[in-house]
């Protein structure tokens, strides 16, 4: 049985009209004002449109056979309302992330593997090994000079 409107219920009409449509969908039958306070308390600093899009993507979850915990309805809620606000921001960039330099992939290092001849600089005999150089990127690279900026805590 839905739960019907009066003026008693502490909730906004739109989250009444959410709850009841979700136990419709999802029969639930043992739904009552007390139980629908709990939600509304869990899910009160959300959104609307997004506990309204959380409660959506309950009742169309291929498999769901139970009324959802307010976790699960608050989870579905917060995912949605994270995709408007994707949605709202847009693109940071109008071109596609790249790297600015392919050869240490902007992190200022080279990578190099030495088979134990004199390639690393070293004159003496040696086991082979892995090692790094500086690029030669690293004055113009903005990546780099970001992370290092923002790195330090500035």
């Amino acid at each position: 049985m839905t739960l019907e409107l009066v003026s008693k219920v502490a909730q906004p009409v739109e989250f009444v009209q959410v709850f009841n449509r979700l136990c419709v969908a999802l029969r639930e039958k043992d739904a009552d004002s007390a139980t629908m306070q709990v939600y509304f308390d869990a899910l009160k600093d959300l959104p609307m449109s997004a506990i309204q899009q959380g409660a959506q993507a309950l009742q169309s979850e291929l498999g769901r056979k139970w009324f959802p915990t307010t976790g699960e309805w608050r989870q579905a809620a917060q995912d949605a309302a994270d995709r408007q606000l994707r949605t709202a921001v847009g693109q940071a960039r109008d071109e596609p992330w790249h790297l600015e330099c392919e050869l240490c992939e902007d992190t200022g290092w080279r990578f190099y593997e030495c088979d134990g001849d004199n390639f690393c600089g070293r004159e003496h005999k040696h086991a082979p090994h892995s090692f790094v150089r500086v690029c030669a990127c690293r004055p113009t690279n903005r990546t780099y000079q970001r992370h290092q900026y923002f790195g330090t805590g500035r």
